[in-house]
C-alpha cells in the first residue's frame, strides 16, 4: 500500500503518525462526552483511557468493538489506526538501527 502524499507542486509531503488515542480524545471532547463516563461504557478503568489518550496504552482488538458500540466509528477503523500506528512507530525504529 502506498501512502505518499503530495503538495500542489508534486512534492511529497511527509506525515506524521499519531497515535489513535488522540483522535479518540478529540472525538470524545467534540461530542462533550465525559471522560470518566467513556470509561465506564468501555468497562476499562478511567487512568487506562487517559493513558490511551496519552498513547502509552494501545486500542486492543476487543476495546475497538467496544469503541464501535460507543462511538459509532467501525472497530476496523480503531484497530486499523493502531496497527498503521505501531507500523510506522516500528518503521522508524529499524531505521535508527
Amino acid at each position: 500500500m502506498n501512502n505518499q502524499v503530495f503538495d500542489h507542486t508534486g512534492t511529497e509531503i511527509e506525515i506524521e503518525a499519531f497515535h489513535p488515542g488522540e483522535f479518540l480524545l478529540e472525538e470524545i471532547e467534540a461530542r462533550d462526552m465525559l471522560k470518566k463516563d467513556v470509561a465506564k461504557a468501555l468497562d476499562i478503568l478511567p487512568h487506562h483511557l487517559s493513558e490511551i489518550f496519552a498513547g502509552k496504552r494501545n486500542i486492543s482488538a476487543k476495546l475497538a468493538i467496544r469503541l464501535e458500540r460507543l462511538l459509532g466509528i467501525s472497530s476496523h477503523y480503531w484497530f486499523g489506526m493502531q496497527m498503521e500506528y505501531d507500523l510506522y512507530i516500528a518503521k522508524q525504529e529499524e531505521a535508527m538501527a
